[in-house]
């Protein structure tokens, strides 16, 4: 099974299925069932959102919701934590 890397050069990719999901007003469950997916797989997913699903899992939940990957996947900045950390706003 290849490793797919949730890091990017600028940050880290995640997932926004569960808000997607909320848009729709569909369970975890309802997807699963919809896209021929486990509903562990659709469960682990929508829990995790730096857990990215393989482009197999991604395109069934594509093409179910009517969606582009760029509407489930989207990369979180890293800057962000960086210029707090960096501010002197964690210290101690």
């Amino acid at each position: 099974m290849p490793f797919y890397s949730a890091y990017t050069a600028s940050g880290y990719l995640n997932n926004n299925l569960q808000e997607l999901l909320d848009q729709k007003d569909l369970s975890s469950f309802a997807l699963s069932k919809l896209a021929s997916l486990s509903p562990t797989t659709t469960r682990k997913i929508c829990a995790d959102s730096r857990y990215i699903p393989s482009p197999d899992v991604l395109e069934k939940i594509c093409l179910t919701l009517n969606v582009t990957p760029g509407d489930v996947l989207g990369i979180k900045s890293t800057m962000e934590l960086t210029v707090a950390v960096g501010s002197g706003v964690f210290s101690g």
